[in-house]
């Protein structure tokens, strides 16, 4: 062991006596890389062996748990979009509230809001049921009530919306809903919070 200190030490002293202070700083750093890359190599595989073996696991559960995911998240996105839609717009314009833009200017605008909302949430809800073999029938619906409503948002603000059309919307909803409890999927309606209204969702 002294012999071998006493190698390096005669190897070392050659090495600072024929190299500059930067190229012996440079050499030493790739040492250090080297080391540290040869470190991580080790580390890799070892992850790499314990980690497929993690996926392997994975797989069994996967047939079943994420479908059963998309249909719950299926029916919060639809019952926010329900909700906003009937409290926000349809009571609304059905009371002649969403008549006239200098009448209930608050009301107007929350209109506005519910409308980008409820477009955003029936989107989420349409793309969660999409793979789905019990409630893929509901997505070419909820996309064009989604559509359509995007379409009136201008005249909800401007308090031009046709309550013809809103009740058309309505009924579209009514349909989906009724769709979706036949299949075993009721849509419970709920309000979202002031935050998620005023976000878009």
């Amino acid at each position: 062991m002294r012999e071998r200190a006493a190698i390096r030490g005669r190897i070392a002293a050659r090495a600072s006596a024929i190299l500059a202070p930067a190229e012996m700083r440079h050499l030493a750093l790739i040492v250090a890389v080297t080391g540290c890359l040869a470190a991580v190599g080790l580390t890799g595989c070892g992850s790499s062996n314990s980690s497929s073996s993690g996926s392997g696991g994975a797989t069994v559960s996967s047939s079943t748990s994420p479908i059963h995911f998309a249909k719950t998240k299926f029916l919060i996105h639809a019952g926010l979009a329900f909700g906003a839609f009937h409290h926000f717009i349809y009571e609304p314009i059905k009371a002649g509230v969403l008549k006239h833009p200098f009448f209930h200017k608050l009301t107007l605008i929350k209109a506005g809001l519910a409308a980008l909302f409820i477009y955003h949430e029936l989107k989420l809800a349409a793309a969660d049921i999409r793979a789905s073999k019990i409630l893929s029938t509901l997505f070419s619906p909820l996309i064009a009530v989604a559509n359509k409503l995007s379409a009136l948002k201008s005249a909800l603000v401007s308090g031009c919306a046709s309550p013809s059309d809103i009740t058309n919307l309505n009924s579209q909803l009514t349909s989906i809903g009724s769709t979706a409890a036949s299949k075993g999927q009721s849509i419970s309606q709920a309000l979202p919070s002031a935050a998620q209204l005023a976000s878009g969702g």
